[in-house]
């Protein structure tokens, strides 16, 4: 049970993902956007991450557009490929039911949480983490390997972060 001070400061965040999901054209029915800051919330605890810094994840892949196809074929708010999707599902004993699943907000935010938790386990940086997350694991273990390690990425998702933060977005 949370204490007062707890349950405020979780509705601050909660208005605060919202005011940055307002701002983006999401292609989602009101019902089903209203519950996206608490899935956020929920997941980014799970975690121990901040829920701001999921936000920051999902304004950078798909700039909170439900319907976001990339030209690889990663789809949904945090933009994962199907096969990642699939796979993550069978670690989290999710119902998958294909590419529609990718499309249901709840699901692909908690699979993308889950996925960048293993990401974050895996390279032990939540910097290293990101890049994979967006170029793939097996392409940042071959940068690593070489001594290279692509940033672009990670800091954009950071700079959004700081600017959710400072709410100057």
């Amino acid at each position: 049970m949370l204490n007062n001070g707890a349950l405020i400061e979780e509705q601050r965040v909660k208005s605060k993902i919202w005011k940055v999901i307002s701002k983006h054209r999401t292609g989602l029915e009101v019902k089903s956007l209203k519950k996206i800051p608490h899935r956020i919330y929920q997941e980014s605890k799970k975690y121990g991450y901040d829920p701001l810094f999921l936000t920051a994840l999902i304004v950078t892949e798909s700039s909170f557009n439900n319907w976001a196809k990339s030209h690889k074929g990663a789809l949904g708010l945090m933009q994962i490929k199907l096969a990642t999707g699939q796979a993550m599902a069978s670690e989290m004993g999710a119902a998958w039911a294909g590419q529609s699943t990718l499309f249901d907000p709840a699901t692909n935010i908690a699979l993308g949480a889950f996925y960048l938790n293993k990401l974050k386990q895996r390279f032990k940086d939540m910097k290293i983490a990101l890049e994979a997350y967006n170029h793939g694991p097996s392409r940042i273990s071959r940068y690593l390997r070489k001594g290279k390690l692509p940033e672009d990425y990670s800091r954009k998702v950071f700079r959004i972060y700081d600017l959710i933060r400072s709410q100057s977005i």
